[in-house]
């Protein structure tokens, strides 16, 4: 069983900020797939168990806020006593415009504090799979939490539906095809430039606003 982990926070407020794509995603998938979520107060989340390409699939959203993550995490992993290497973690990631997305391996947390909750609650293992949705630019400094936790603006929000089903997309590849084929088709994608950068590209002499790559 594969174990997909949407992060977010679960009150109403944050249904649409950067900071919940993660449970964006796999609302997405549970959608257009018929998955039902129920909550498993033993979890501290709202699950769904599903087969998706084949492969029985369980669909998760920590219902702990972003930072108290891995306590959801780790209570499902430990409950089914799956590897990490089923695991694959879905979140924003600031570092990263909107329009693109990146997967990857282990690595740090960069910040994100819903990855570092998932890793110290692993004992600092960090050998998860991580699909990250670009919300940036990042604003920097004291900005950045409130940036979060805020809804992209509304000329960027045809673009943030676009990095969701894509993000979906992807994740279901790495159920198909695995993590290595998934990084070589969409970590070099380019769905579109937010509006911040659209506008300094615009402003550069010969410079073209048109983003490279795939849309």
């Amino acid at each position: 069983m594969k174990i997909l982990v949407g992060l977010g926070n679960p009150e109403k407020r944050y249904e649409n900020t950067r900071h919940n794509a993660g449970f964006r995603v796999i609302d997405y998938i549970a959608t257009k797939h018929g998955a039902e979520f129920k909550l498993v107060k033993d979890f501290r989340a709202v699950v769904a168990k599903t087969i998706l390409v084949q492969r029985e699939v369980l669909l998760v959203k920590p219902m702990t806020y972003m930072n108290l993550s891995g306590q959801a995490v780790s209570a499902i992993v430990n409950w089914f006593k799956m590897p990490l290497s089923e695991l694959l973690v879905i979140h924003d990631d600031v570092s990263i415009p909107l329009g693109r997305i990146r997967l990857q391996n282990g690595g740090g947390a960069g910040g994100q504090h819903g990855v570092e909750s998932i890793i110290a609650s692993f004992g600092g293992k960090k050998d998860f799979d991580r699909l990250k949705i670009g919300v940036g630019p990042d604003p920097g400094g004291d900005r950045r939490a409130d940036y979060v936790l805020s809804m992209v603006a509304p000329a960027d929000v045809e673009l943030w539906e676009t990095s969701i089903a894509k993000s979906a997309e992807a994740a279901l590849s790495c159920l198909d095809k695995g993590l290595a084929p998934t990084m070589n088709v969409y970590n070099g994608i380019v769905f579109g430039l937010p509006e911040l950068m659209r506008q300094a590209a615009a402003a550069e002499p010969g410079a073209t606003a048109e983003p490279a790559g795939d849309k």
